[in-house]
């Protein structure tokens, strides 16, 4: 069971799938390895870039929020947050004055409200402002009367690279909730505090479908890039990072070539998959 990361790991720095990484999955399918890419992407985010072909079993989408049968296209899997939930992780936004979006439940996740107090405490946050500009037509302002009834999977709050970070903070108080640290994937430089149910992970995920095959976990390998991808690096028997990864992740995992020099080919080659 091979388990990859989608962008900055898989996919090129154009959102492509190189020749060889197409090759070394698709082999992997002929050998009878599971194949599942594990991406923070929403589901019709991770479609955009995925042709209906993509040589893949399974998409775990928006960070382990739902779990996609990539042949069938049956979701197998969702999590949502409880009202009292997103009502705390609501309030410990607002209390920060962070710039954010509010997702709406699987599979309309794709559509959000989004809420900006700091452009004048803390300046401008132009990744925030991209963000909202790239997805316009499934963008709207938080309402005054707050979330109301609307199903909540993850809040995503942008932080820019002069601001100082609040995700110590929110971790120890949204304890009860699965917090996560990446690196923006528009600017690379701005950081994104991703909150999700506590069942949303990519390593909870990948577990469900190990179970659901019986793979054991000295058969599972993992191939990531960012601070999000930790969980599942840490979760699988043999971990391997690209070498854009984040430098503190080369620091502890096995690192292959880069996602522009087809890492995830290097990865599964070297342990011996294809």
């Amino acid at each position: 069971m091979v388990v990859t990361d989608l962008d900055g790991t898989l996919l090129d720095a154009q959102a492509c799938l190189g020749a060889a990484n197409r090759r070394a999955l698709q082999r992997l399918g002929e050998t009878g390895s599971l194949r599942v890419v594990a991406t923070g992407r929403s589901l019709h985010s991770a479609e955009s870039v995925l042709d209906a072909d993509f040589p893949i079993d399974y998409l775990v989408f928006s960070s382990g929020a739902g779990i996609l049968d990539w042949h069938s296209r049956e979701l197998l899997t969702s999590h949502g947050m409880r009202a009292e939930d997103a009502a705390d992780a609501l309030r410990a936004l607002l209390d920060r004055q962070l710039d954010f979006m509010v997702h709406h439940g699987i599979p309309d996740n794709h559509y959000f409200y989004f809420h900006q107090p700091s452009a004048a405490a803390h300046g401008a946050n132009p990744d925030f402002q991209r963000r909202c500009a790239r997805y316009r037509e499934f963008a709207e302002p938080l309402p005054p009367a707050g979330l109301g009834a609307m199903q909540v999977s993850q809040f995503l709050a942008i932080e820019a690279p002069h601001r100082d970070s609040c995700y110590d903070s929110l971790v120890t108080e949204l304890d009860k909730l699965n917090v996560i640290l990446t690196t923006s994937p528009l600017d690379h430089r701005s950081r994104w505090i991703e909150i999700f149910p506590p069942a949303a992970s990519k390593s909870q995920a990948s577990e469900w479908l190990r179970h659901r095959h019986g793979v054991a976990r000295a058969e599972v390998v993992a191939v990531g890039n960012d601070y999000n991808d930790r969980d599942l690096l840490e979760w699988a028997e043999h971990a391997y990072v690209v070498a854009n990864a984040a430098p503190p992740l080369k620091a502890r995992y096995r690192v292959v070539a880069s996602n522009d020099a087809q890492g995830f080919a290097e990865a599964v080659a070297t342990h011996g998959l294809v």
